[in-house]
């Protein structure tokens, strides 16, 4: 008897072909036509006022560019003038829009009009206070649209012809010296157009005469004071960037009081000139105490003695620093500048220091990036008891990575996570604890009888014996 041919197929092409055909895609919606769309966008603005706020901007962008700006102006003084409190689901909502308005402001209705963009910009700027005070700003999303349209208002004064540059330096300390969020940080950086040479002269002056005026600190009763001089030596520092002149950024950080968290600026600006040797005399004034800024100024050493043509101290800055940290970005140039010969002898060294390091987790990472697996997998043999198993960022990743190769070796380290949750009793870890020992069970197969190795059964026995109180976990283990 003849089969008939199936249609499944068929069946299922017409279904695949209907979905992509609803799907809201723009190749879709525009199969729809403009008049369908337009009746859709007009039934759902009747019942959402963003989706109407945001077609009436499109309308005025597209029809009367030259209102715009005052379109914008409106809705900010709007948004300005509320007062109820912005629960966490409104934030970002309300970060879109303005961030939406920006753009706009930047995009569209400074190209008609300069001024008025500069107008709603600076409302937008200013608008901040008042939205932060009612609402809780952690995510950061509306710190971040108010910061950038502090920097597009310097952007914009840079691009108003003939404005006058008393005119920038007055409003721009206004802004700075009214900004108690942050919001203006960017500002000044993106000012260097704006005010030009006469400016520039005209502000340092101005914030120079501040300083030399504040009275001398008293100590922890004159934070107010304090806090005034550090704005004001920022304001110098972002002045000096923002027209690039690095003696007068020097100067700057030459009125503080603590001049050694700013070694690696100076030196950073001095590179970026080409004065590679005076960089290099910044970075020799770090003392010999700890700081958390040695590592970045060991890298612009570096940068400078590269520069100066003394590549043998540059070698040996990168040296130091793989044996301090087992840098492996530093070792890989450092390796990249020797000869075939010497590089050798130098990667057998390196791999003998990775061994020898006294930080076991660290030492075992850097093996496994290398790669050396099989020293790796000697490290965790030798030295399991000198490893935490609350180093879950560094063990689980290593024993993944052994478990294919070395089932032993991957095998201790899940029980050194296993054990080490049950012991502190971290009860909100134990489904990772579980997943660690489904991983132990699908490699007790594959164990190999070794001096000191727990067979699975013992283990688990010795771990219902510690831990059999633990119901919680024993009961995550079923599904596991």
């Amino acid at each position: 008897m003849a089969r008939t041919p199936s249609t499944k197929p068929a069946t299922r092409k017409s279904a695949a072909s209907a979905k992509v055909g609803t799907t809201v895609t723009k190749d879709n919606l525009k199969a729809l036509g403009a008049d369908r769309l337009a009746d859709l966008l007009v039934d759902l603005s009747e019942q959402d006022a963003v989706l109407t706020r945001k077609l009436r901007m499109a309308l005025t962008a597209t029809h009367a560019k030259d209102k715009l700006g005052k379109e914008i102006e409106k809705r900010l003084r709007t948004i300005q003038r509320s007062r109820g409190f912005l629960p966490w689901d409104r934030i970002k909502p309300l970060a879109t829009e303005l961030d939406t308005l920006r753009r706009s402001i930047l995009d569209d209705v400074a190209m008609t009009d300069v001024g008025q963009a500069i107008s709603a910009m600076r409302l937008l700027v200013e608008l901040a206070p008042s939205v932060y005070e009612r609402s809780d700003d952690s995510s950061g999303y509306l710190s971040d649209v108010f910061r950038e349209a502090a920097s597009d208002l310097g952007t914009l004064w840079g691009r108003h012809a003939g404005r006058d540059p008393a005119v920038t330096v007055r409003d721009l300390l206004t802004l700075l010296d009214a900004d108690g969020y942050g919001t203006c940080d960017h500002l000044l950086a993106s000012c260097g157009e704006a005010l030009g040479t006469a400016g520039a002269t005209m502000l340092r002056v101005t914030l120079v005469t501040r300083l030399h005026e504040l009275p001398a600190s008293r100590g922890k009763d004159e934070y107010r004071i304090d806090r005034v001089r550090m704005q004001t030596l920022g304001h110098l520092r972002d002045l000096a960037d923002a027209t690039g002149d690095v003696d007068a950024y020097i100067e700057a950080v030459g009125m503080s009081d603590r001049q050694s968290p700013y070694f690696s600026d100076i030196a950073r600006r001095l590179l970026d000139k080409g004065r590679a040797q005076e960089a290099l005399e910044w970075l020799d004034r770090e003392t010999d105490e700890p700081s958390r800024f040695r590592r970045e100024n060991d890298d612009l050493r570096i940068e400078a003695c590269e520069i100066l043509g003394d590549h043998d101290t540059a070698q040996a800055i990168r040296w130091k620093i793989f044996r301090e940290c087992l840098s492996l970005p530093h070792w890989q140039v450092y390796q990249r500048h020797l000869s075939d010969y010497d590089a050798i002898d130098a990667e057998e060294q390196a791999l003998d220091h990775i061994r020898n390091f006294p930080v076991k987790s660290v030492a075992l990472s850097t093996l496994l990036e290398w790669p050396a697996l099989d020293g790796a997998a000697r490290l965790v043999r030798e030295h399991t008891s000198e490893l935490d198993g609350r180093d879950y960022g560094a063990l689980r990743p290593a024993a993944d990575r052994l478990s294919e190769s070395y089932p032993n070796e991957a095998t201790l380290l899940y029980r050194l996570l296993v054990e080490a949750v049950l012991d502190k009793a971290l009860s909100r870890y134990y489904s990772y604890a579980a997943k660690d020992l489904a991983s132990c069970r699908l490699l007790a197969p594959l164990l190999t009888a070794t001096d000191g190795m727990e067979t699975h059964e013992a283990f688990m026995i010795r771990l219902k014996a510690q831990h059999k109180r633990k119901l919680g976990f024993w009961s995550l283990i079923g599904e596991h």
